[in-house]
């Protein structure tokens, strides 16, 4: 029987790869696991795939420092052998962190940080922040997909807006990711957008948490 080992592949999707679809980026990783001579399982039937599993995809065009990909190998090799295999197949913009043995099913994934720069359009000083932090402490109701209308504070576990005079201003936001409730970061940008202008703007995923708020492995 052939051997089966479970690794995550930890990895960045940054620059032009952050516009890869979630479908594509299978496919890319099916293709450059296979050019690196790893061994993956496959599904069975008559048309069989790499057995790889994503955590839960993310918006186009958001760069991403914290994507996690899952495969099954039907070697015997070591997380690091594995690593040295993949690191440099990869095209500009997918960046290979760390393989390691799972510690967590997708499914325990909590909440996610996110650093969401605005660029207001016009100035924006003490009273637009403060603002600001009262929008989100008073809530701001977006509309679901399933057309259920929901009150964006209950999906922020934490959010705090940089003062800073330059340029960008920055919302370090902590939104819940789980698989029961799920807040897209782009709903931020809608919340500002109601009460200020955005004349630019670009997001950041910077780290993803279990229910106890560890770093997500």
């Amino acid at each position: 029987m052939k051997i089966i080992k479970s690794f995550r592949i930890k990895f960045e999707k940054t620059g032009l790869a952050k516009y890869i679809s979630h479908l594509d980026l299978n496919r890319l990783f099916s293709r450059s696991l296979a050019r690196a001579g790893v061994e993956t399982a496959h599904t069975e039937g008559y048309n069989p795939r790499p057995k790889i599993v994503f955590a839960s995809a993310i918006s186009l065009g958001i760069d991403s420092l914290c994507e996690f990909a899952d495969i099954k190998i039907t070697t015997d090799e070591t997380a690091a052998q594995i690593f040295e295999k993949i690191k440099n197949v990869f095209p500009q913009g997918i960046n290979i962190l760390e393989i390691y043995e799972p510690e967590n099913d997708f499914k325990y994934i909590d909440r996610t940080r996110f650093h969401i720069f605005i660029k207001p359009d016009g100035s924006f000083g003490t009273d637009e922040l403060n603002g600001l932090n009262k929008l989100f402490e008073g809530g701001f109701y977006i509309e679901k997909k399933n057309g259920t209308s929901v009150n964006l504070k209950d999906y922020i576990c934490g959010i705090t807006i940089s003062g800073e005079t330059n340029e960008y201003k920055l919302i370090d936001a902590v939104l819940k990711t789980s698989q029961d409730m799920y807040m897209n970061p782009e709903n931020i940008i809608k919340a500002v957008n109601s009460k200020y202008s955005v004349d630019d703007y670009f997001i950041k995923k910077t780290e993803v948490y279990d229910k106890n708020n560890r770093a997500f492995r």
